[in-house]
């Protein structure tokens, strides 16, 4: 493995650690929250809510921080220590306003970390490899998130408090991985003040697609991750292993197909992923209401695949369209958005299965994917990025590339 190859897989497994300490709780939130602190099944849900919250704060506000400073790695390495104490804190909070406000905290020292590693791969990547090597962080996103749940709940039975040491633990490591291995790329330009680079980074309208994809794609994960076990229990009386099994064929597409599809999306460019991907997308997502057990399996795997397309290559296209010395503020809306996906996702999952079927209630999840796949690709047509200048097969892509080399 090259030396950059290797670097590229240790952000990946730390991306991994944040990702899979994000879901290690979810399952042990009624023993944790609504047994010990006697508290409601709406109180519960905050606790992942204010971590969202967190996470659209603070998501744009430390990226500013760090590009003002031109520094990542001093970011990073708070980012992860701080998670690891304000995990061990949770475990010691005599109430529940207390653990909601640790909570707080915690979440936004986690976004500093994953988000700025984030940045740094493209700080560190060459224009050509932006999608392949967002593949590789990808690949590591996906995979926390799909594997902290079952582990989680393992951990859980042995004692509610376990999920959340082992989750302090990782972060220590993560603390030492990243002293040992993250290093800073030389910046040269830096944003005159934290709130100029917040403003260019909001008001930039290249930044929308992306922006939107992220949106997207995490709104839509949120979504399937609450209504889809619901549907399946009811419509179909699968049990929980039957339903995991199912969330699984989603998820390690999902998860295995990030980097070969980031990597296409390098060669191909970005917009004819963005583009096909995320119309057939919202297609299949709207359908899975409508179909038997088997053509689920295959519409969610479909789906896995095709999320895939979606992820590598909206990021690798934010690294196209951001100045160099503000990208970790992009990257911080681009996370800042993709989180407000997932809060919004299963509030409006559970409200639907509430008030509609479930038929009509996934075709509502694909109309809001495809409305902002619609608005993206509107705003792509404004969007100039570097492979529209690649020479390209025939007279009338060789003219254009002389008239803009010209």
């Amino acid at each position: 493995m090259k030396p950059g190859s290797r670097i590229l897989a240790v952000f990946a497994v730390l991306v991994f650690v944040c990702m899979f300490n994000l879901t290690l709780i979810v399952p042990s939130v009624k023993e944790l929250i609504m047994d010990r602190f006697d508290a409601s099944a709406t109180e519960a849900s905050l606790f992942v809510t204010v971590e969202m919250v967190a996470y659209i704060v603070f998501g744009m506000v430390w990226g500013a921080f760090s590009d003002r400073r031109g520094e990542r790695r001093i970011f990073i390495t708070m980012g992860f220590l701080g998670s690891s104490v304000l995990y061990y804190t949770m475990s010691l909070a005599p109430n529940l306003p207390t653990l909601l406000f640790v909570r707080f905290c915690q979440g936004a020292m986690t976004i500093m970390a994953w988000s700025l590693i984030m940045t740094l791969v493209l700080d560190m990547t060459e224009r050509r490899e932006y999608g392949a090597s967002m593949g590789i962080i990808g690949t590591g996103l996906a995979l926390g998130l799909g594997l902290g749940a079952p582990i989680g709940g393992v951990l859980g039975d042995t004692d509610v408090l376990l999920p959340l040491y082992v989750a302090s633990a990782l972060f220590a490591v993560c603390t030492v991985v990243a002293v040992v291995f993250v290093k800073d790329v030389p910046i040269s330009h830096k944003p005159e003040s934290i709130l100029r680079a917040i403003s260019v980074a909001s008001s930039d309208r290249r930044a929308i697609p992306p922006y939107l994809f992220s949106f997207a794609e995490r709104f839509s994960a949120g979504f399937l991750v609450l209504l889809f076990p619901l549907y399946m229990a009811e419509q179909f009386g699968s049990s929980p292993a039957e339903r995991g099994t199912y969330l699984a064929v989603f998820l390690l597409p999902f998860a295995i197909m990030q980097y070969p599809f980031g990597k296409m999306s390098d060669v191909r460019g970005r917009r004819v992923m963005l583009v096909g991907g995320g119309l057939a997308y919202a297609a299949l997502f709207a359908v899975i209401g409508f179909l038997d057990k088997l053509p689920v399996a295959i519409v969610m795997a479909a789906c896995g695949l095709l999320a895939a397309m979606l992820l590598p290559a909206s990021l690798a296209m934010l690294g196209d369209i951001s100045p160099k010395g503000e990208r970790a503020t992009y990257m911080g809306g681009f996370n800042a958005v993709g989180s407000l996906g997932f809060a919004v996702g299963p509030l409006l999952a559970a409200s639907l299965s509430e008030s509609v079927d479930y038929a009509a209630a996934f075709v509502a999840g694909g109309l809001l994917v495809l409305l902002a796949v619609a608005v993206s690709i509107i705003m792509l047509r404004k969007v100039d990025l570097p492979e529209d200048h690649r020479p390209r097969k025939g007279w009338q892509g060789t003219r254009r590339h002389r008239e803009h080399a010209r």
